[in-house]
């Protein structure tokens, strides 16, 4: 378990899909984050959620910053309620290990759950633990299982060592009900591609979106959230 929650807070600042163009992303790739905690702070200031969690990795880490877990608090907070996955993940691991708030496990197994609903792999993993050992939860194998698998088809590989060492632990029936869980979900998410598909199929060729922000272009978001 530990190991997982680990994972999610060591993932602060590394790798991600993000807009080449990102100031503070390139400050970050160069190593001068005095420049990366400007840039990301006046977007964050605007309400990008992405900004607001690499603000926050940078206060968690103390990078270019002292670190200051309190702040790392609001900037994660803010990009939670907005729906964050990445934020959510962040804000469970404060509560998880009591940085800059009270610790807290059954409110971190919330914060897991919000991300986890949303495919975030790493927060899916740790909540798979907590089911698994009971955690901020109440025990449940079948639970356990279900978000070891999502974590995994997430590309989470921990997960998948976990998964079958709680197999070993599992009756036949909670075997079933949980493979029974995970075929709906895969089906629903099968459904959903379709759905999506469908929709830019349906949509008539050559039209064109509107711009924005007076560049011809839609601002992208700076990312590197890890």
């Amino acid at each position: 378990m530990r190991h997982l929650v680990a994972w999610l807070l060591t993932a602060c600042l590394c790798g991600g899909a993000y807009a080449e163009e990102d100031a503070g992303v390139k400050a970050v790739e160069r190593g001068d984050y005095p420049a990366a905690l400007r840039e990301f702070k006046q977007a964050a200031e605007r309400g990008e959620s992405a900004a607001q969690v690499n603000l926050g990795n940078l206060y968690m880490k103390g990078l270019g910053v002292e670190q200051d877990y309190t702040a790392a608090e609001r900037w994660y907070r803010q990009a939670a309620e907005h729906g964050d996955p990445m934020g959510q993940s962040k804000l469970g691991i404060l509560y998880y290990y009591g940085l800059g708030v009270d610790k807290n496990t059954d409110e971190a197994a919330r914060w897991f759950v919000k991300a986890a609903e949303q495919g975030e792999p790493g927060a899916a993993a740790v909540l798979g633990s907590m089911y698994a050992e009971g955690e901020g939860v109440i025990r449940d194998n079948v639970k356990a299982y279900y978000w070891y698998t999502l974590a995994a088809d997430g590309g989470q590989t921990d997960a998948l060592q976990a998964r079958a060492t709680l197999v070993d632990e599992m009756t036949p029936g909670e075997i079933a009900e949980a493979l029974q869980r995970v075929g709906e979900w895969r089906e629903a998410q099968l459904e959903a591609a379709k759905s999506s598909a469908q929709d830019i199929a349906d949509k008539p060729s050559g039209v064109k979106g509107k711009k924005r922000n007076g560049s011809g272009g839609a601002r992208k978001k700076s990312r590197n959230r890890g």
